[in-house]
């Protein structure tokens, strides 16, 4: 009996966990959360004052009007993620509070339409429409926000029936495209639009020319070209005068080097003011473009950059270099000369950037996550307009060299060095700072106490966390406007005290090997307000106590 006793057992545990896991969370009697739970079928057990219902992550494959028509008060539906092939939009004929209807990766396709009048939001993005399934019952859908379709072609009459409604969001997903009739986006009447393209295929360029037609916001998703540069479908010059676009985002991009310039040049000349490029690889083109008609090229590019134009910020992230045949400092006078204000290069392996040639517009760099070392910006007098300066994650090593490189930017407020190599010597290196810098983050370096020989006069906000910090010099030069300093994470055995810094205001001193607080800290430190100190090995003994007191006695000033 002892097996079949344990056979009973395992299969009760088994039931017990299977129920478990398919019973929804319900926050309260209004939401209703169903996601992964395995179901086949809507449960029929909901409570009918539902507004939320999440049924995501399962393995509906239909629906039905009796599953939905006590649910009058639903107002968001989350059906994403199922196993759907067909919809009939009168399922929901009864649910007029119906605002938010989520559809997404389902195998749908063919609808049903009927007009839901109040929604506001409704994707049917991820499935397998061949022709984008807009009915012309959608024309009277006038609360309509946000759109998400997919389809494998695209005609321009197939926008026909939402011409007049005023979206904030078209969401296109294109996987396995065949067709593009040219100008078909430009029927449409939306804020911002998203396309993200078939993973595999050569990009069709006209959606992208058509799509800064079209709306103010546009993102793009999955730019690649295998054909020759010589079979690109240049633009036009006369879309210039057309382009609505400000803000254009392209993200997964592995084009040729020559494809890259003719649609930045494109971009460039037009009213695009913010340009960000993720997951960018650019590679030689197919044609055997030598270095010397390639250098042509890149100098016509200089003239325009440096001419300026509409762009004010340029972001570039995750970039993989695969030319190699040019000399890559070309590439960085090209960033150093731009007429920008902001530029972002990240993790782009880039090991070196040009001090600009003149007085440059930068008022915000950010080099993170790349291979710059301390000869960035020495004795570089044209960086004076720049206010932020972020340098985290690549393998700087001198501090006073830092400080240097920093002495002749006048603007300069905001500096960040964390996650680096850093590390200061002593007395003997002298430092010079710029005279502006209010804000220094210097966490995970290997700073230790000698760091506070080299610090900027003027600076308010110090981050020195995780470092090698052992105490606070009690002779150091005063930094009179500090008001927050943070020494999380060191190997500080005491609270340091505040000879240095008399306007210090926070103080972080978390994770470190405190036992008993001194006392003396508050007489030392009269304007501290907040002081953080959790994730010590505090020692309860009297001097802990009359620290606690203390602070309990200061009338709820700390």
């Amino acid at each position: 009996m002892r097996p079949l006793t344990n056979i009973y057992v395992f299969a009760c545990a088994c039931t017990f966990t299977l129920w478990n896991n398919i019973q929804p969370t319900v926050e309260n009697e209004f939401i209703a959360n169903y996601s992964s739970s395995l179901l086949t079928n809507v449960p029929k057990t909901l409570p009918v004052h539902t507004h939320v219902l999440d049924l995501s992550h399962n393995r509906i494959s239909g629906l039905s009007i009796s599953e939905f028509i006590y649910l009058s008060e639903l107002q968001v539906l989350n059906l994403s993620h199922n196993l759907i092939t067909e919809l009939d939009f009168s399922v929901f004929i009864f649910n007029e509070d119906l605002e938010y209807l989520d559809l997404s990766h389902n195998s749908i396709l063919k609808i049903y339409c009927t007009t839901l009048a109040y929604l506001r939001h409704l994707d049917l993005s991820f499935n397998k429409f061949t022709a984008l399934p807009i009915c012309q019952e959608f024309r009277n859908m006038f609360c309509l926000e946000y759109l998400g379709l997919s389809a494998t072609m695209i005609r321009r009459s197939d926008f026909r029936y939402i011409i007049n409604l005023q979206l904030y969001t078209v969401f296109l997903t294109l996987e396995d495209f065949s067709l593009y009739e040219p100008q078909s986006l430009t029927a449409l009447n939306t804020r911002s639009l998203h396309i993200v393209f078939a993973a595999i295929q050569n990009f069709s360029f006209s959606l992208l020319y058509d799509g800064m037609t079209t709306s103010e916001n546009l993102k793009i998703v999955n730019l690649r070209y295998n054909l020759s540069y010589k079979d690109f479908p240049s633009p036009s010059l006369t879309l210039l005068k057309k382009i609505k676009t400000t803000a254009l985002m392209l993200d997964t991009v592995d084009l040729q080097w020559t494809i890259i310039l003719q649609v930045f040049l494109l971009i460039w000349y037009s009213p695009v003011e913010h340009l960000t490029v993720r997951n960018l690889t650019f590679r030689k083109s197919l044609g055997e473009l030598t270095e010397y008609e390639f250098l042509p090229v890149l100098s016509s590019l200089e003239q325009l950059i440096s001419s300026g134009g509409s762009m004010k910020t340029l972001t570039l992230e995750h970039v993989r270099n695969k030319v190699y045949y040019f000399n890559q400092e070309i590439l960085y006078r090209q960033f150093s000369e731009m007429n920008i204000a902001n530029l972002t290069i990240y993790d782009a392996y880039m090991p070196h950037m040009l001090c600009p040639s003149r007085t440059s517009l930068f008022q915000y760099l950010n080099f993170s996550h790349n291979a710059l070392t301390d000869e960035l910006f020495q004795n570089c007098g044209t960086l004076t307009d720049l206010q932020l300066l972020i340098l985290q994650r690549n393998k700087f090593e001198s501090l006073s060299k830092v400080s240097f490189m920093t002495s002749r930017m006048k603007s300069l407020k905001y500096l960040d060095m964390s996650s680096n190599l850093l590390h200061h010597d002593g007395a003997d290196v002298q430092c010079q700072w710029a005279e502006s810098l209010t804000e220094l983050d210097l966490s995970s370096n290997q700073l230790t106490d000698a760091v506070f020989e080299c610090l900027p006069a003027n600076t308010q906000k110090l981050n020195l966390q995780n470092n090698q910090i052992t105490s606070v010099p009690k002779g150091m030069a005063e930094l009179k406007s500090l008001t927050e300093l943070n020494l999380a994470s060191n190997r500080l055995a005491d609270l340091p005290g505040c000879s240095g810094f008399m306007s210090l205001e926070l103080l972080n001193i978390k994770m470190k090997s405190i036992l008993t607080p001194s006392a003396d800290f508050f007489q030392s430190c009269p304007r501290v307000r907040e002081l953080q100190a959790g994730n010590n090995p505090f020692k309860c003994s009297c001097e802990l106590q009359d620290f606690i007191h203390l602070e309990r006695r200061s009338g709820g000033k700390l």
